[in-house]
């Protein structure tokens, strides 16, 4: 039994379940609370949902690393987490604000006003971390990892970018392109942030504040399931070519996002290489 528990795959499917059960838990004891408090207010229910979700989701995880692998969760451990958070913070919104910034100047990208009054940044902000908590633990923390040591970080990079590419087929306005422009730019780069510290940190910083800038500070953040805009601080609309703007998907199917990210991860790798943490 403890041979298959060991095999990669194996490891992988019931980590995958830990955590899809902690999201699970976490999400049901949320709703209970929304009921009861009856919390209709986007922005204090992603607030609640970092409160409740987060916890449950690492719990779980926990759970996983303690009783099959056997192991500390030294990806997640206090050690210096405040620093690579932040360093992947600004990495990811300064990022995001120069592709922006390319649009801008290039006239694809142009901003009709201010929103303060209808959105709570701060329970915005609490939403894109849940979602890049979970998202870096199963794509990074679970495949990455445990592929870097079964085939070595090159098929590691490649098949947690691919997967991750993959799954966002499912949101509303994707076509191939903007599966395997999320595959190039933010796969190769999440999974460059992962590989430089060994840690997931800096890579959820980089996904929550790519996320957040997208969807609530820029204004160009695209509803999964309806491609509606979603409204940020600012007002904006983007115009132009689709291979430029990312048509329904939204900017990060961009060319100009994917060919930052891309630059971006590979600088990114570059360092993880020279620190012999990637390619070896």
């Amino acid at each position: 039994m403890n041979k298959i528990l060991q095999f990669p795959l194996v490891r992988m499917l019931i980590a995958v379940l830990f955590i899809g059960i902690g999201i699970a838990v976490g999400q049901i004891v949320l709703n209970l609370f929304r009921s009861a408090l009856s919390l209709t207010n986007t922005g204090l229910a992603n607030l609640l949902a970092f409160a409740i979700v987060t916890p449950a989701i690492y719990l779980a995880y926990w759970m996983y690393a303690h009783y099959v692998e056997r192991r500390h969760l030294t990806e997640l451990g206090p050690e210096n987490m405040f620093q690579e958070f932040g360093l992947g913070s600004f990495i990811g919104f300064g990022l995001f604000a120069f592709v922006i910034a390319i649009l801008w100047m290039s006239g694809f990208y142009r901003v009709s006003g201010i929103e303060i009054v209808q959105l709570s940044l701060f329970g915005a902000l609490a939403g894109a971390f849940v979602s890049a908590f979970a998202q870096e633990l199963i794509f990074r923390g679970v495949l990455y990892r445990i592929t870097e040591a079964w085939l070595g970080s090159w098929w590691a990079l490649t098949v947690s970018a691919l997967l991750f590419g993959l799954i966002h087929l499912t949101s509303a306005g994707a076509t191939i392109f903007s599966a395997i422009a999320i595959a190039i730019q933010a796969g190769v780069l999440l999974g460059a942030a992962y590989a430089l510290t060994s840690r997931l940190w800096m890579a959820i910083g980089l996904h929550t504040m790519w996320d957040f800038a997208n969807d609530s500070i820029f204004g160009v953040g695209v509803v999964s399931k309806s491609s509606e805009t979603i409204k940020g601080f600012l007002q904006a609309s983007l115009s132009g070519p689709k291979i430029v703007t990312g048509g329904e998907f939204g900017v990060e199917a961009s060319i100009v996002s994917l060919l930052i990210g891309l630059a971006a991860g590979v600088i990114m790798l570059q360092r993880a290489y020279r620190k012999r943490r990637f390619g070896f």
